[in-house]
Protein backbone atom coordinates (compact mmCIF):
# COMPACT_ATOMS: atom_id res chain seq x y z
CA UNK A 1 0.00 0.00 0.00
CA UNK A 2 2.81 2.41 0.92
CA UNK A 3 4.61 1.60 -2.33
CA UNK A 4 1.48 2.24 -4.43
CA UNK A 5 0.92 5.52 -2.58
CA UNK A 6 4.50 6.55 -3.40
CA UNK A 7 4.02 5.69 -7.09
CA UNK A 8 0.71 7.60 -7.18
CA UNK A 9 2.40 10.71 -5.77
CA UNK A 10 5.15 10.57 -8.39
CA UNK A 11 2.55 10.40 -11.15
CA UNK A 12 1.13 13.68 -9.83
CA UNK A 13 4.46 15.51 -10.03
CA UNK A 14 4.37 18.31 -12.65
CA UNK A 15 6.95 16.61 -14.88
CA UNK A 16 4.86 13.42 -14.93
CA UNK A 17 1.58 15.24 -15.55
CA UNK A 18 3.13 17.34 -18.31
CA UNK A 19 4.65 14.26 -19.98
CA UNK A 20 1.31 12.42 -19.89
CA UNK A 21 -0.47 15.40 -21.44
CA UNK A 22 2.16 15.84 -24.17
CA UNK A 23 2.04 12.12 -24.99
CA UNK A 24 -1.75 12.35 -25.16
CA UNK A 25 -1.42 15.32 -27.53
CA UNK A 26 0.92 13.33 -29.77
CA UNK A 27 -1.18 10.17 -29.68
CA UNK A 28 -4.52 11.85 -30.32
CA UNK A 29 -3.61 13.97 -33.33
CA UNK A 30 -6.72 12.73 -35.18
CA UNK A 31 -8.79 14.76 -32.73
CA UNK A 32 -7.10 18.09 -33.35
CA UNK A 33 -9.03 20.17 -30.83
CA UNK A 34 -8.44 17.69 -28.01
CA UNK A 35 -4.79 17.29 -29.00
CA UNK A 36 -4.23 21.06 -28.85
CA UNK A 37 -5.83 21.26 -25.41
CA UNK A 38 -3.56 18.49 -24.08
CA UNK A 39 -0.49 20.14 -25.62
CA UNK A 40 -1.10 23.56 -24.15
CA UNK A 41 -2.15 22.13 -20.79
CA UNK A 42 1.15 20.24 -20.68
CA UNK A 43 3.05 23.46 -21.36
CA UNK A 44 0.94 25.36 -18.80
CA UNK A 45 1.76 22.81 -16.08
CA UNK A 46 5.49 23.35 -16.63
CA UNK A 47 5.13 27.15 -16.73
CA UNK A 48 2.97 27.43 -13.60
CA UNK A 49 4.68 24.74 -11.50
CA UNK A 50 8.11 26.00 -12.53
CA UNK A 51 7.28 29.57 -11.47
CA UNK A 52 9.56 30.60 -8.60
CA UNK A 53 6.94 32.94 -7.13
CA UNK A 54 4.36 30.15 -6.89
CA UNK A 55 6.88 27.68 -5.50
CA UNK A 56 8.25 30.18 -2.98
CA UNK A 57 4.78 30.94 -1.63
CA UNK A 58 4.00 27.23 -1.20
CA UNK A 59 7.31 26.56 0.55
CA UNK A 60 7.06 29.58 2.85
CA UNK A 61 3.56 28.58 3.95
CA UNK A 62 4.88 25.17 5.04
CA UNK A 63 8.28 26.17 6.39
CA UNK A 64 7.29 29.22 8.42
CA UNK A 65 4.31 27.56 10.11
CA UNK A 66 6.48 26.15 12.94
CA UNK A 67 9.48 28.44 13.30
CA UNK A 68 11.97 27.37 16.00
CA UNK A 69 11.83 29.10 19.38
CA UNK A 70 14.71 31.46 20.11
CA UNK A 71 16.58 30.34 22.06
CA UNK A 72 15.91 26.63 21.60
CA UNK A 73 14.91 25.29 25.05
CA UNK A 74 16.31 22.30 26.92
CA UNK A 75 14.67 18.92 26.38
CA UNK A 76 14.98 15.27 27.40
CA UNK A 77 16.01 14.11 23.91
CA UNK A 78 16.50 15.14 20.31
CA UNK A 79 14.62 13.15 17.66
CA UNK A 80 16.08 13.32 14.14
CA UNK A 81 13.74 11.96 11.48
CA UNK A 82 15.29 9.96 8.65
CA UNK A 83 16.17 11.66 5.40
CA UNK A 84 19.16 13.14 3.66
CA UNK A 85 21.57 10.30 4.44
CA UNK A 86 23.38 8.41 1.70
CA UNK A 87 24.78 5.03 2.81
CA UNK A 88 28.44 4.03 2.61
CA UNK A 89 28.04 2.23 -0.68
CA UNK A 90 30.89 1.90 -3.22
CA UNK A 91 32.40 4.08 -4.49
CA UNK A 92 31.39 6.30 -1.53
CA UNK A 93 34.13 5.99 1.12
CA UNK A 94 31.88 7.17 3.96
CA UNK A 95 28.27 7.95 4.81
CA UNK A 96 27.30 11.15 2.99
CA UNK A 97 24.46 13.67 3.09
CA UNK A 98 22.30 15.48 0.54
CA UNK A 99 20.11 18.58 1.04
CA UNK A 100 17.96 17.04 3.78
CA UNK A 101 21.15 15.93 5.54
CA UNK A 102 20.85 19.21 7.44
CA UNK A 103 18.64 17.21 9.79
CA UNK A 104 21.55 15.17 11.13
CA UNK A 105 23.90 18.15 11.14
CA UNK A 106 21.42 20.23 13.13
CA UNK A 107 20.74 17.37 15.52
CA UNK A 108 24.47 17.12 16.25
CA UNK A 109 24.63 20.90 16.70
CA UNK A 110 21.82 20.85 19.26
CA UNK A 111 23.55 18.03 21.14
CA UNK A 112 26.84 19.93 21.24
CA UNK A 113 24.91 22.95 22.54
CA UNK A 114 23.76 20.71 25.42
CA UNK A 115 20.08 21.04 24.51
CA UNK A 116 19.47 17.36 25.38
CA UNK A 117 21.57 14.38 26.55
CA UNK A 118 20.17 11.93 23.97
CA UNK A 119 19.75 11.81 20.17
CA UNK A 120 17.27 9.37 18.64
CA UNK A 121 17.80 8.38 15.01
CA UNK A 122 14.71 6.85 13.45
CA UNK A 123 14.11 5.07 10.16
CA UNK A 124 14.31 1.74 8.38
CA UNK A 125 15.14 1.21 4.71
CA UNK A 126 13.17 3.64 2.53
CA UNK A 127 9.88 2.37 1.08
CA UNK A 128 10.40 -0.09 -1.73
CA UNK A 129 14.20 0.08 -1.52
CA UNK A 130 16.87 -2.42 -0.66
CA UNK A 131 19.84 -1.61 1.58
CA UNK A 132 22.35 -3.42 3.76
CA UNK A 133 21.00 -1.91 6.98
CA UNK A 134 18.47 0.69 8.25
CA UNK A 135 19.03 4.37 7.51
CA UNK A 136 18.97 5.14 11.26
CA UNK A 137 22.22 3.19 11.60
CA UNK A 138 23.80 5.31 8.86
CA UNK A 139 22.58 8.41 10.71
CA UNK A 140 24.20 7.13 13.90
CA UNK A 141 27.47 6.50 12.08
CA UNK A 142 27.45 10.03 10.68
CA UNK A 143 26.69 11.48 14.12
CA UNK A 144 29.73 9.69 15.52
CA UNK A 145 31.92 11.34 12.88
CA UNK A 146 30.56 14.67 14.13
CA UNK A 147 31.70 13.92 17.66
CA UNK A 148 28.48 12.61 19.20
CA UNK A 149 29.37 9.67 21.49
CA UNK A 150 27.77 6.32 20.78
CA UNK A 151 26.49 6.22 24.36
CA UNK A 152 24.22 9.22 23.60
CA UNK A 153 22.64 7.73 20.45
CA UNK A 154 19.45 5.66 20.30
CA UNK A 155 18.36 4.04 17.02
CA UNK A 156 14.86 3.01 15.96
CA UNK A 157 15.00 0.66 12.97
CA UNK A 158 11.39 -0.24 12.05
CA UNK A 159 9.71 2.92 10.76
CA UNK A 160 9.33 3.54 7.03
CA UNK A 161 7.31 6.76 7.02
CA UNK A 162 6.32 9.71 9.20
CA UNK A 163 3.41 7.88 10.82
CA UNK A 164 5.70 4.97 11.72
CA UNK A 165 8.21 7.32 13.35
CA UNK A 166 5.63 8.36 15.92
CA UNK A 167 4.18 4.87 16.23
CA UNK A 168 7.48 3.22 17.14
CA UNK A 169 8.99 6.07 19.17
CA UNK A 170 6.10 6.65 21.58
CA UNK A 171 6.91 3.45 23.52
CA UNK A 172 10.57 4.55 23.64
CA UNK A 173 9.60 7.91 25.14
CA UNK A 174 7.46 6.23 27.80
CA UNK A 175 10.06 3.58 28.63
CA UNK A 176 12.80 6.17 29.16
CA UNK A 177 10.58 8.77 30.78
CA UNK A 178 11.08 11.43 28.11
CA UNK A 179 8.52 14.21 28.52
CA UNK A 180 10.03 16.99 26.40
CA UNK A 181 11.32 16.28 22.89
CA UNK A 182 13.10 18.42 20.31
CA UNK A 183 11.77 17.29 16.93
CA UNK A 184 14.26 17.80 14.10
CA UNK A 185 13.23 17.48 10.47
CA UNK A 186 13.17 19.57 7.30
CA UNK A 187 11.15 22.76 7.73
CA UNK A 188 8.82 21.81 4.88
CA UNK A 189 8.11 18.44 6.51
CA UNK A 190 7.62 19.85 10.02
CA UNK A 191 3.82 20.55 9.86
CA UNK A 192 3.05 16.91 9.03
CA UNK A 193 5.64 15.47 11.41
CA UNK A 194 4.60 17.66 14.34
CA UNK A 195 0.92 16.91 13.74
CA UNK A 196 1.53 13.16 13.75
CA UNK A 197 3.68 13.13 16.89
CA UNK A 198 1.30 15.35 18.86
CA UNK A 199 -1.66 13.20 17.83
CA UNK A 200 0.08 9.91 18.61
CA UNK A 201 1.80 10.98 21.86
CA UNK A 202 -0.49 13.62 23.46
CA UNK A 203 1.21 13.42 26.87
CA UNK A 204 4.59 14.53 25.52
CA UNK A 205 5.66 18.07 24.66
CA UNK A 206 7.16 18.27 21.17
CA UNK A 207 9.22 21.35 20.38
CA UNK A 208 9.75 22.02 16.66
CA UNK A 209 13.39 22.32 15.66
CA UNK A 210 13.16 22.68 11.87
CA UNK A 211 16.13 22.90 9.54
CA UNK A 212 16.82 22.66 5.78
CA UNK A 213 14.94 25.90 5.02
CA UNK A 214 14.38 26.74 1.35
CA UNK A 215 12.82 30.16 2.03
CA UNK A 216 14.70 32.65 4.21
CA UNK A 217 14.59 36.40 4.77
CA UNK A 218 16.37 37.45 1.61
CA UNK A 219 18.74 40.34 1.06
CA UNK A 220 16.94 43.16 -0.81
CA UNK A 221 17.73 43.17 -4.54
CA UNK A 222 16.64 45.23 -7.52
CA UNK A 223 13.03 44.63 -8.56
CA UNK A 224 13.94 43.36 -12.01
CA UNK A 225 15.98 40.49 -10.54
CA UNK A 226 12.77 39.03 -9.14
CA UNK A 227 11.53 38.57 -12.70
CA UNK A 228 14.06 35.77 -13.16
CA UNK A 229 11.89 33.66 -10.84
CA UNK A 230 9.22 33.58 -13.56
CA UNK A 231 11.46 31.38 -15.70
CA UNK A 232 10.68 27.66 -15.16
CA UNK A 233 13.77 25.76 -14.03
CA UNK A 234 14.42 22.14 -12.99
CA UNK A 235 15.03 23.35 -9.41
CA UNK A 236 11.65 25.10 -9.27
CA UNK A 237 9.91 21.98 -10.57
CA UNK A 238 11.69 19.85 -7.96
CA UNK A 239 10.77 22.24 -5.15
CA UNK A 240 7.14 22.35 -6.34
CA UNK A 241 7.06 18.53 -6.28
CA UNK A 242 8.41 18.45 -2.71
CA UNK A 243 5.89 21.03 -1.50
CA UNK A 244 3.04 19.26 -3.29
CA UNK A 245 4.16 15.99 -1.69
CA UNK A 246 3.74 17.56 1.75
CA UNK A 247 0.33 19.08 1.02
CA UNK A 248 -0.97 15.78 -0.35
CA UNK A 249 0.66 13.91 2.52
CA UNK A 250 -1.10 16.07 5.09
CA UNK A 251 -4.44 15.57 3.33
CA UNK A 252 -3.91 11.80 3.31
CA UNK A 253 -2.80 11.71 6.97
CA UNK A 254 -5.83 13.75 8.05
CA UNK A 255 -8.08 11.40 6.09
CA UNK A 256 -6.53 8.46 7.96
CA UNK A 257 -6.87 10.26 11.31
CA UNK A 258 -3.11 10.32 11.89
CA UNK A 259 -2.85 14.07 12.51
Amino acid sequence: MAFLYSVFLKLLYPTSVSLILLLAAAGLRKWKAFSRVCFWLGIAVLVVCGNGWVVGAMEKHLEWENLPPDPVPQADCIVVLSGGILPRQPPRPTVEVDDAGDRVLYGAYLYREHKAPWIICTGDVATGAVAAHPVSEDMAEFLRTLGVPDSAIITETKSQNTHDHAKYLCPVFKERGFKRVLLVTSAMHMPRALGVFRRRCPDIQFIPAPTDFHVTKGIPVAWYRHLVALIPTPRHLLDFSEAMHEYLGMAYYRMRGWM
